[in-house]
């Protein structure tokens, strides 16, 4: 059964500081050419998601990325949505929580086997909008890994 999303992904982060200022700068970017990617930025989306969130979250968005660093603690309501991605993930295949680090920090011990995009390090740096892409955007036939496993 296809489920059609208005959104590709809904950011989670501390709404303050550098947390902010690269979740800003990772929304205007996926959402520019070339990547046309929809994502829902509750903090820039007023409204969009109200009245209740994680029913947005629930039946508008396909993925969750989430903006760790020191600092994410700090946001009650970013762990909250944390919390509440992860409590879905199991129900639906192509839900997935993505991680990306700014900065060497606690990772959630349920998140430590996922793949994490590490903007920290400077090589990962060089490519991490292209992946992070490739990780979101929605395919045609079957999951991203089902796809890349077809092309390898």
């Amino acid at each position: 059964m296809k489920v059609d999303f208005d959104y590709d992904a809904f950011v989670i982060c501390n709404p303050e500081g550098k947390d902010l200022e690269f979740a800003n700068k990772l929304v205007d970017t996926m959402q520019a050419s070339p990547y046309n990617l929809k994502l829902c930025a509750p903090w820039r989306n007023v409204g969009a998601c109200s009245p209740n969130t994680r029913e947005c979250t629930r039946d508008r968005c396909r993925k969750f990325l989430v903006v760790l660093s020191n600092n994410f603690y700090k946001s009650e309501e970013a762990v909250s949505h944390l919390h509440f991605a992860f409590s879905m993930s199991p129900g639906y295949k192509e839900r997935r929580i993505l991680p990306i680090c700014l900065e060497r920090c606690e990772i959630p011990t349920y998140l430590q086997l996922v793949t994490k995009l590490d903007v920290s390090n400077s090589r990962t740096r060089k490519w991490m909008w292209e992946q992070l892409y490739l990780s979101l955007k929605p395919t045609e036939t079957g999951t991203h890994s089902e796809v890349c496993e077809q092309q390898h």
